[in-house]
């Protein structure tokens, strides 16, 4: 299963919610399950895969890429 990056775009902590940001592509949504039970912060690399539910697509086995600070 191909792996994608994106910067998180949105997200709301009270319903775990938010979208990603593609490069290119459409935004694809993220949820707590997604995000392994991992909140996530607008500005965030992540890497993840996709997967398609009944509502749409949406991120999953979705992974914090470390900054490194220079």
């Amino acid at each position: 299963m191909k792996v994608f990056r994106g910067t998180v775009k949105s997200y709301d902590r009270k319903t775990g919610k938010g979208w990603i940001a593609l490069e290119g592509e459409d935004d694809v949504q993220v949820d707590l399950l997604g995000s392994r039970c991992i909140w996530l912060a607008v500005g965030q690399q992540v890497e993840f895969r996709m997967i398609h539910r009944p509502e749409g697509v949406y991120a999953f086995d979705t992974k914090v890429i470390p900054q490194v600070l220079e």
